[in-house]
């Protein structure tokens, strides 16, 4: 039977349309409400090679923010050698550390403490 615009779909059809949708307006709303984690370096060198920071669940789902401040110290071959919490939100400190440690920097003459902050943000994307 037509309808009155002249086209006909079949219940099942409109239902399976209607499933495909939704799917895939799901989908482009958990990607847009995820997490972004900024991360900022000072220092002598140049960072080279980025991580990403993992946001933790809990603070997702309470809908905290924060901000990390770690010192780094490099090794001439810019791996991170050694972490030191300045200070920051509890709740991202070891995934703040954990990151910052798996940097790397450009390579360098000589060992240098580089500053380290990383702003964690609720349900935006980089």
């Amino acid at each position: 039977m037509a309808s009155s615009r002249g086209h006909y779909w079949p219940g099942g059809v409109r239902r399976l349309a209607a499933l495909i949708l939704s799917i895939t307006l799901g989908a482009l709303l958990a990607l847009s409400i995820g997490s972004a984690q900024t991360i900022k370096a000072t220092g002598e060198r140049k960072v080279i090679s980025r991580v990403a920071v993992t946001y933790p669940k809990l603070a997702q789902q309470m809908r905290l923010r924060g901000t990390v401040k770690v010192r780094a110290t490099v090794a001439p071959t810019g791996k991170v050698a050694k972490t030191e919490l300045i200070g920051g939100s509890p709740v991202f400190v070891p995934y703040a550390l954990n990151a910052v440690s798996l940097l790397k920097w450009e390579p360098g003459p000589k060992e240098t403490t580089e500053i380290v902050e990383i702003d964690f943000v609720p349900g935006v994307r980089q």
